[in-house]
């Protein structure tokens, strides 16, 4: 399981709210950068879509703006009022980590961005288990979760240049 940085960003309440997710759907998209956003009950725009994969700070409303800009153009340069960032665990394939270490201890992670909900759910399936239905959560356990190459000393700068990379292929 790798650690990196997700960051998201709520703008000021929008003048023509009604212009931006009219049906107040949530949206994530198809990028190996996944963007994600919906509005706030008090008509902002919550948007995130930039992962850092270095602890270096940088202003997050500058990234968060433009990628509002790339799908809102008449939003470009909203105030960002409020952002923030955080840590969250993926692994290779962005599916999550479960093993059983030994018997009756379950190493569960790397829900790779979506933990909100695979956290939920794979605690229920683990429930299911330790009441004693093994099924669903042995079919999470047989998932292919290879390590990431490179090692402890390479798998830093390799992460990096594959997530450089699967960035530029989603813009192009």
């Amino acid at each position: 399981i790798m650690p990196i940085r997700s960051f998201i960003g709520a703008t000021a309440p929008l003048a023509e709210p009604g212009r931006v997710l009219p049906g107040n759907e949530a949206v994530d998209d198809s990028r190996f950068v996944v963007r994600y956003f919906r509005k706030s009950r008090d008509g902002r725009l919550l948007f995130g879509g930039r992962e850092a994969y270095t602890s270096a700070a940088s202003d997050i409303s500058v990234h968060i703006r433009r990628q509002i800009a790339e799908i809102y153009p008449h939003l470009k340069g909203v105030e960002i009022t409020h952002s923030w960032g955080g840590s969250v665990g993926i692994t290779l394939p962005r599916m999550p980590f479960v093993r059983t270490v030994e018997p009756g201890i379950t190493a569960i992670g790397g829900f790779s961005g979506h933990g909100v909900m695979l956290s939920n759910f794979t605690g229920r399936l683990y429930a299911e288990r330790v009441a004693g239905n093994e099924d669903r959560l042995a079919a999470l356990e047989a998932l292919d979760i290879p390590a990431f190459p490179g090692g402890t000393a390479l798998r830093q700068p390799l992460l990096f240049l594959a997530m450089t990379w699967f960035s530029l292929r989603d813009r192009f």
